[in-house]
């Protein structure tokens, strides 16, 4: 199963250029117009606004594989400049939980997940992944991304309560 919002992500990237564009522009209209009326400027303010919303809400790429064995996450920014890309990989039987937390009024949706396995040692260790922005996948990714986490979780819980 792939989970991905690359469309979404892609939409998000031109809302963004879009909105710095039509704020650019406005202002520099008003700077320069010589009428009392300045409808570019409630344009401006209107549009630096939504892009105020994008930044804080800040939606990223968001993909999962789980195809093979390691299950491969992959996020990215979707504002067009300094991006970051981050890409981890996660043995399907280190699924241990994961956490999924809202926040600004649940536009920002966050999933946090854990891995627990043996370290050298032979001591168990938990490993938290960084938090993953999940806030441009919609109600239907969610659940689907829900359900495969789940059902490793609970096939690994199962799997060590029969070694016991």
């Amino acid at each position: 199963m792939v989970i991905e919002n690359g469309l979404t992500t892609s939409k998000y990237r031109l809302a963004y250029i879009v909105t710095a564009m039509l704020v650019i522009g406005s202002f520099v209209y008003t700077y320069f117009d010589k009428f009392n009326f300045k409808p570019f400027f409630i344009a401006a303010c209107i549009c630096a606004f939504i892009h105020i919303v994008l930044v804080i809400i800040n939606p990223s790429y968001f993909s999962l594989n789980d195809s093979e064995d390691p299950i491969v996450i992959k996020k990215f920014t979707a504002y067009p400049i300094f991006r970051k890309c981050v890409s981890f990989n996660a043995k399907k039987s280190l699924l241990y939980k994961y956490s999924i937390s809202k926040r600004f009024f649940g536009l920002q949706k966050f999933i946090t997940i854990t891995l627990r396995g043996y370290n050298k040692q032979k001591q168990i260790e938990e490993y938290t992944f960084p938090k993953f922005n999940i806030s441009a996948l919609n109600s239907e990714q969610i659940d689907d991304l829900e359900k495969c986490l789940n059902r490793y979780i609970n096939a690994n819980l199962e799997r060590i309560s029969n070694k016991k």
